[in-house]
């Protein structure tokens, strides 16, 4: 080993050092290893976070069968999603200040834990414990475990990934999010259905609530802890991939140890130093040096103060966080809590409404009328129908056509191209509401959720990996995703206050969910503006006749505003606004 090591300084120099570990990673192919580990996890976070769509049904039809008010649903999302924006920015920080593998897997252990929390919850013998309280206090420390996994699975993949296939790894690893939520839909059916041919539930009505409530109490307990089986293979697999080999030159400044994060990730024998040393030389990245890397302190005063205000890159941060934030608004405004939302959809022609309302488990009037076992399986069918497989298409749409396409252009233009749609769809809802022609509203909210991960949903997930410096990619990143959980957060506090024309829009007869989704609209077309204005292009000009539009490499991108601009980019509304007016 050491003679290896001495090998290393006498072969090469510190600049080809470098330029060799960052052509081995760059020149790799798909990285089938660094995929598996960061989808693994992207897969749980996932299927915990949108799990609720499931669970709380059973668990408003157990704890609060006659409660009217769907406000303890709201609280619980509420509370997992704003534990998400303490998990993103929190590991965000951390993994930029000790390194990624030092925090990779911590985020699995909390989730495991949280999810056996969550699944044991119970109001005790005689109310002696509060089953809300302990929903809450579990799913806020889930919700930190799933908020971790935004940072630091994009950042893996990112540093990981060769450039020529770094998108494609990208958004193979975020279609993990619709697989998740129709993985937990499809093990709520499958729970659903064993326990129907044990109990026979499809044969209890409302009024065997008695000895229905103990068997269907399992339903929610078997797929919430369900969970932390594929958590637990995530966690498995992270203990395969050493750290980014990025963050060690960039940040810790090591070349050895670089050197053989990067033989250990890829398999090699020995890395070759003199050989191609003209290569490295003609290949070299300017102002990208090791020499440079180390002379930065992370995270002083100084550092800070020139990379985000003095460099001006505090306008890449604004541009992936009020995207996120606006993006989030409008996709988890409609994606948490959403079987009522469904039903409404759904729904062909008027029902009789109860003066009081109908229970909270139940999304409708005729599920309120029917069984516990016909109101599961007709909101995971509507869901899986409405939301998961359109969601699937466009994230594989995506996959195919993310390398032909400018990602800063396709960002704008999918805020605009969704604006047109959830504003038609909130028109045709609103004609539509309660008739026959309810078909063609269903149709509009497919396409909604095919465009939203054909697009800005992925978008926003990929961008903020690929435009920050290596010191601060993590922390940036984790403060563009709080941006959007903070937007969700809002949403769902503001959505059970909103009225139109005195019906609130949960009621299930108000077609409020209509201008719900022309206000929508302007939300997402605000994003495009954001987008136009702030984001800078992640691609380089097509060569030759090539479709591709091939990635920039990261240590391009990690150079900031000052390297776009010096490439003619125009970053900022100023600049932006002053340039259409010259034209």
């Amino acid at each position: 080993m050491e003679e290896r090591e001495n090998a290393r300084h006498i072969n090469g120099t510190p600049k080809q050092r470098r330029i060799q570990i960052l052509n081995t990673i760059d020149n790799y192919g798909f990285n089938w290893k660094v995929w598996a580990v960061a989808a693994t996890g992207f897969f749980t976070d996932s299927y915990n976070l949108f799990a609720t769509n499931v669970t709380l049904t059973t668990l408003s039809y157990i704890y609060w069968k006659d409660d009217k008010s769907t406000a303890h649903m709201s609280i619980i999302n509420t509370v997992t999603l704003s534990g998400s924006i303490v998990g993103q920015l929190l590991f965000g920080f951390l993994a930029d200040k000790f390194g990624r593998q030092k925090l990779y897997g911590i985020e699995l252990i909390i989730v495991i834990f949280t999810t056996i929390g969550v699944a044991q919850s119970s109001d005790g013998v005689g109310g002696s414990m509060h089953i809300m309280r302990w929903l809450c206090a579990w799913r806020f420390l889930m919700g930190i475990g799933i908020g971790a996994e935004y940072p630091l699975s994009s950042i893996i993949t990112a540093e990981w990934a060769p450039v020529r296939s770094r998108a494609r790894m990208m958004a193979s690893v975020f279609i993990m999010q619709p697989i998740g939520q129709l993985a937990a839909l499809l093990v709520g059916l499958w729970v659903l259905v064993g326990l129907d041919r044990t109990y026979g539930l499809q044969n209890r009505g409302s009024n065997d609530y008695a000895s229905t409530a103990p068997i269907i109490d399992t339903h929610w307990r078997y797929v919430t802890g369900a969970g932390a089986i594929p958590t637990l293979v995530a966690l498995i697999f992270r203990l395969t991939i050493p750290e980014s080999a990025r963050y060690t030159l960039d940040v810790r400044g090591d070349l050895d140890k670089a050197e053989r994060e990067t033989e250990t990730q890829f398999s090699l024998v020995e890395m070759d130093f003199e050989a191609g040393a003209e290569h490295f030389e003609t290949n070299s990245i300017d102002g990208n040096d090791i020499e440079h890397e180390e002379r930065t302190e992370q995270f002083s005063k100084a550092d800070l103060y020139k990379y985000f205000i003095a460099d001006g890159n505090w306008r890449y941060l604004a541009g992936t966080s009020t995207t996120w934030f606006v993006l989030d608004i409008a996709f988890y405004g409609l994606g948490m809590d959403n079987p009522r939302t469904l039903a409404k959809i759904w729904s062909s022609e008027p029902t009789s409404i109860p003066e009081d309302g109908i229970p909270s488990w139940a999304a409708d009037a005729r599920q309120a009328q029917g069984t516990i076992y016909n109101a599961l399986y007709q909101n995971a069918q509507r869901s899986m129908l409405t939301v998961s497989i359109a969601s699937i298409v466009g994230s594989l749409l995506m996959i195919k056509l993310i390398d032909y396409v400018p990602r800063k252009k396709m960002l704008a233009w999918s805020f605009l191209w969704l604006a047109v749609l959830l504003g038609a769809t909130g028109v045709c809802f609103i004609k539509a509401f309660q008739t026959n022609l309810h078909g063609l509203t269903i149709a509009f909210y497919i396409l909604c959720q095919l465009s939203f991960n054909l697009g800005a949903n992925t978008l926003t997930f990929i961008i903020p990996a690929e435009i920050f410096a290596t010191r601060y990619r993590c922390t940036c990143h984790g403060i563009s995703a709080a941006a959007g959980k903070l937007g969700s957060v809002i949403i769902q506090v503001i959505i059970p206050t909103m009225s139109f024309g005195r019906k609130s829009i949960r009621d299930p007869d108000s077609n409020g969910l209509g201008w719900l989704l022309i206000i929508f609209a302007g939300v997402m077309a605000s994003g495009a503006l954001f987008a136009w204005a702030w984001i800078p292009d992640v691609q380089n000009t097509r060569e030759g006749r090539s479709l591709e539009l091939p990635s920039k490499k990261l240590e391009e991108l990690a150079e900031g505003l000052p390297r776009a601009l010096a490439e003619g980019q125009v970053i900022g509304f100023r600049r932006r606004i002053q340039g259409v007016i010259r034209k």
